[in-house]
């Protein structure tokens, strides 16, 4: 299977990255950088030069891939403009994705993740904020799941904050 990776050079995509290629898989990874190009390549996938905000870029990426994995975010939470910014630039992107996929009954598998709760667990019952970066992404996770009415095999992963080296 060719599989599509957005984020496929940063902490979680090079593990997954990784676990594709040693089990049979091509893989096409988003790389915004010459930098993250030449990881790619190093790693074994063929990269394809552009960010989540080329929305031309993830079409053409998607249009090459039997499926897509979405693990890339620009995690710039410098300033809340900031954090909002990264959050429409992904909604977005996702957006795209899942629409070049509708009727294909190609996987996707969109990455994000889960929301902070003070002194608990979150958990998927957890209601999710109408704004902010929860809220955003939780919106964008909830209508890449609704693709599955559309034809589009939908996944998603939450993981815990840890997985982020903080």
């Amino acid at each position: 299977m060719r599989v599509f990776v957005t984020g496929g050079t940063g902490l979680i995509g090079s593990a997954v990255v990784a676990e594709l290629l040693g089990n049979g898989h091509t893989v096409l990874a988003l790389a915004r950088s010459d930098a993250s190009a030449l990881v790619a390549e190093a790693a074994g996938a063929e990269p394809l030069r552009g960010g989540l905000a080329d929305l031309d870029i993830l079409r053409a990426g998607v249009a090459q891939a039997d499926g897509v994995i979405h693990l890339a975010f620009a995690n710039d939470f410098s300033s809340p403009d900031a954090l909002a910014k990264a959050v429409a630039e992904e909604s977005a992107a996702l957006a795209a994705l899942g629409e070049e996929l509708v009727g294909s009954d190609r996987p996707f598998v969109t990455v994000s993740g889960t929301p902070y709760a003070p002194d608990r667990a979150s958990t998927e019952a957890d209601p999710l904020p109408t704004d902010g970066p929860v809220g955003g992404r939780g919106r964008a996770v909830t209508a890449v799941l609704g693709l599955a009415a559309r034809g589009v095999r939908s996944t998603a992963v939450r993981m815990p904050r840890t997985v982020h080296n903080q």
